[in-house]
């Protein structure tokens, strides 16, 4: 029995063809692996109303992926990418960031790759814990129409990595669309709560049809979605933090699933750790605005989820520890590699797996 409190423990091999870099087309028409202990069923996403019951609840993530990630160029026509990781839609002109591509002065003026109207400082905070940077937009337009003519949806590094290899295009007009939910609707993530890129219109309704709730609580997923556990020792990683909002509607919604003996089922691990954060906080949920940086590890006593649609993680990652407690260690990596065996898409924009909790 592998030490589950090592990293070691969550790793796996994935072989790179495996590594989706395109969603598939339509969003419903991905592969589903159903996973209820020892059980598991190869499915297409679109059957998933067949595993639902009329009192269900449905819980998604409708925050919205800003265009966060930009380019500026240098005198020295060195390019510097710069991600964003607080909200824009504030009026403010200074913002934090995660920037690389060399050191330059902290007064020295960037200009947009592509639009020499933006223009832009940068400089490290070397006090900050993160690291992280700040960036302040000169002038007085608008942040958010800034970034509509040269932001882009901060794509994962593995997709990129892998369109890279591939010979495509690294970023495409489709990605505008493709990486967003389609119910997404407020908020400031910089990484897509990527299991709800499976669901559909017809979908959702095919499910409200059958007396499914449908509710919404929103995580505004950071940067930290892109951190690896750097330590071998699990009590050793810093876990980072993410703001999310209950409303009363949701609050309502699960009181009413668990008078009517029904599941809730969250979509994705953004879901699972807000409503479990709130089970932890309060034994059950209490609307307002919340940060959290809980850290779910297998021995993690839930409390309001009762099954969660996922896609495949990341080796070694904090999601693979947390879907691990969720639905069993061995049963996890017994599921990943019949995934890895039958050839399943991986990461963000992959195939996805239904987990029923242990």
């Amino acid at each position: 029995m592998p030490d589950l409190t090592q990293t070691s423990a969550y790793d796996f091999v994935l072989p790179e063809t495996q590594i989706a870099t395109h969603p598939a087309d339509p969003r419903d028409s991905a592969r589903l692996l159903v996973v209820d202990g020892d059980a598991r069923q190869h499915l297409v996403f679109r059957d998933i109303v067949d595993w639902f019951k009329p009192g269900d609840c449905l819980v998604v993530n409708d925050v919205m992926v800003q265009k966060a990630r930009f380019y500026v160029r240098r005198a020295t026509g060195a390019v510097i990418e710069v991600l964003l990781t607080d909200d824009v839609t504030h009026h403010a002109r200074i913002h934090t960031c995660l920037y690389r591509g060399g050191h330059f002065p902290a007064d020295e003026i960037l200009i947009a790759v592509n639009d020499e109207t933006i223009q832009v400082r940068l400089w490290r905070d070397t006090e900050t814990r993160e690291s992280l940077c700040y960036v302040e937009f000169l002038g007085s337009e608008p942040i958010v129409e800034m970034l509509g003519r040269v932001g882009q949806l901060p794509l994962p590094p593995y997709i990129v990595k892998r369109r890279k290899t591939k010979g495509d295009s690294l970023y495409e007009a489709s990605d505008d669309k493709q990486y967003q939910t389609v119910y997404a609707q407020s908020g400031s993530a910089v990484a897509a709560p990527t299991a709800g890129l499976h669901f559909t219109p017809e979908l959702i309704q095919r499910l409200q049809d059958k007396g499914v709730t449908f509710a919404r609580l929103r995580l505004d997923v950071g940067p930290g979605t892109f951190r690896p556990v750097q330590t071998e020792s699990l009590d050793a990683h810093v876990m980072h933090s993410e703001r999310y909002f209950i409303s009363p509607e949701l609050a309502d919604a699960l009181a009413k699933t668990r008078l009517a003996a029904g599941r809730v089922v969250a979509v994705g691990t953004t879901v699972v750790r807000s409503l479990e954060d709130q089970f932890a906080r309060f034994g059950k949920l209490v609307p307002g605005t919340y940060e959290t940086d809980i850290f779910i590890r297998p021995g993690f006593r839930f409390g309001v989820v009762d099954a969660m649609i996922t896609n495949f993680h990341l080796p070694g990652s904090t999601l693979m520890v947390l879907v691990s407690a969720f639905g069993g260690h061995e049963t996890i990596m017994t599921a990943y590699a019949d995934a890895i065996a039958k050839g399943y898409r991986f990461y963000s924009y992959g195939d996805a797996m239904l987990l029923m909790r242990i």
